[in-house]
């Protein structure tokens, strides 16, 4: 594999528009700082950018800030009914400041199975050409086989997978398969792998062994948490994109260095494999009940 891997990651863009992330210090990012990093993602040869309307104003910055600048832009259509598709959608292009996106999916899976006509809207956007790839967003695995059964078939989904969450890795060689494009958000579980046992939250007890050997391997191979986390995840030749999550330029920077650790990652892979973990209270991000 070679180490220029940023044709495989994506920008996600939560933190252009709100407060996020379970570690992040420093809240929303400024607007300077927005053209700032879209400018380096471009000339670095990343080509992707990860939004939602559900993501504050990230979709009006995103907007305001990319001047000549090309992305595919993948956005998603917030908790709704199938009548309210066309609505949110063209609301997503104005504030895009765009005449198409590259995909939009659908945010809320049990808007989904509440709504079926959800996907039939979707396709006459994709027919009308505003759309090029349509999906879902997903947090479960038995979304998968429900949309496989509908014979409702995305162009592209996003999934959670990290070292701890690997709930939907069975799938990944049939999705390609079936050229799905397939994302990988939560790389970083929101953050929660960068936590020591010192500043861990009690409500993660669970998991300290794990954490605890997580960053055992850092330090035994000197490289960082983030390095460690996002090269297991490339090495997974199943996986299309990988949404990246950060707070500043100085991350976005660090994270696209992480190429050159990928073998030393490789040599580890088998024992980062050992800290998969199986309970959702977990893994997802919704559910933790921290005091």
């Amino acid at each position: 594999m070679s180490n220029d891997y940023s044709n495989r990651l994506a920008l996600g863009t939560a933190t252009f528009g709100l407060d996020y992330g379970i570690n992040n210090t420093i809240g929303k990012i400024s607007a300077s700082e927005i053209f700032n990093i879209l400018s380096f993602a471009n000339e670095k040869g990343i080509d992707t950018l990860d939004t939602a309307s559900v993501y504050g104003d990230s979709e009006k910055n995103i907007g305001l800030y990319l001047n000549d600048l090309q992305f595919n832009i993948i956005s998603k259509l917030p908790e709704c009914k199938s009548d309210d598709v066309c609505k949110h959608f063209y609301e997503t292009l104005e504030n895009l400041k765009q005449e198409r996106v590259y995909g939009y999916l659908v945010h809320s899976f049990d808007s989904y199975k509440e709504d079926k006509n959800i996907w039939k809207e979707l396709m006459e956007l994709k027919a009308a050409e505003k759309i090029e790839k349509i999906g879902f967003s997903l947090y479960y695995p038995e979304d998968v086989k429900m949309f496989l059964d509908d014979k409702n078939i995305p162009d592209l989904i996003q999934v959670p997978y990290n070292i701890f969450d690997r709930r939907f890795e069975s799938y990944f060689p049939q999705l390609m398969e079936m050229n799905i494009e397939v994302h990988i958000r939560s790389v970083f579980l929101q953050g929660l792998v960068f936590k020591t046992l010192e500043t861990l939250p009690k409500y993660f007890a669970k998991i300290k062994e794990k954490i605890s050997l997580l960053n055992s391997i850092s330090e035994k191979l000197n490289i960082s948490i983030s390095d460690l986390c996002l090269c297991f995840v490339l090495l997974n030749d199943n996986i299309d994109k990988v949404v990246i999550g950060f707070d500043n330029i100085e991350q976005l920077k660090k994270l696209v260095g992480a190429g050159s650790k990928i073998k030393k990652v490789k040599s580890v892979y088998n024992e980062l494999l050992e800290l998969k973990e199986n309970d959702d209270n977990i893994l997802l991000p919704f559910k933790w009940k921290i005091e």
